[in-house]
């Protein structure tokens, strides 16, 4: 008897685009969804108990930069075009005197080659930081480290994540442009 498991390339939108998977680091994506733990000492012993929040809610992933340009698609606010050549070509701030308002943006990981979204995760509110470290040389590519915090979203009862499908009424496909779960149409 044959057995199936979840696997293959996967791709992450957010920002409105979908990063390809030929963009991102063979570890693909990671989603950490840890609960926060109490502890209850008894003359019975020391028992450890779930209670019921999420102390990290995140999913991380390595962008294998194409070009410097390519970072709008992560920080688009803090992202300024050339003017001569503004769809090829510009650059994104760190640091500075400009304060930059941090928005929030829904996150899907989607397994490429899957037809509809029943193995998605789905963060509905998420947060962008990256830890930049370029290493330029003859052998490797430019990679930045992205990670996505999922805080609650009021628009979704305050759920942080969701794995699995993107609706429970019917097969859908994630939309990046549109930001949301589309129905499959035959």
């Amino acid at each position: 008897m044959a057995t199936d498991y979840m696997s293959g390339k996967v791709d992450v939108s957010l920002n409105g685009i979908t990063i390809p998977a030929k963009y991102l680091g063979d570890d693909g994506a990671t989603t950490t969804l840890e609960e926060g733990t109490i502890e209850i000492s008894t003359l019975e012993g020391t028992f450890t108990k779930p209670n019921g929040t999420f102390e990290e809610v995140s999913t991380k992933f390595t962008l294998v930069l194409p070009n410097m340009s390519y970072l709008k698609n992560i920080f688009p606010n803090r992202y300024t075009a050339s003017i001569d050549r503004p769809t090829v070509a510009g650059r994104t701030a760190i640091g500075g005197d400009t304060c930059f308002t941090m928005e929030s943006t829904p996150v899907v990981v989607h397994y490429s080659c899957d037809s509809n979204s029943d193995n998605d995760v789905y963060i509905p509110n998420g947060y962008v930081s990256a830890s930049i470290e370029l290493q330029q040389n003859i052998s490797d590519p430019v990679m930045v480290e992205v990670t996505v915090n999922g805080l609650p979203s009021e628009d979704h009862d305050n759920v942080r994540a969701y794995l699995g499908t993107g609706s429970l009424s019917g097969e859908t496909l994630w939309n990046a442009e549109d930001e949301v779960y589309e129905a499959i149409t035959s």
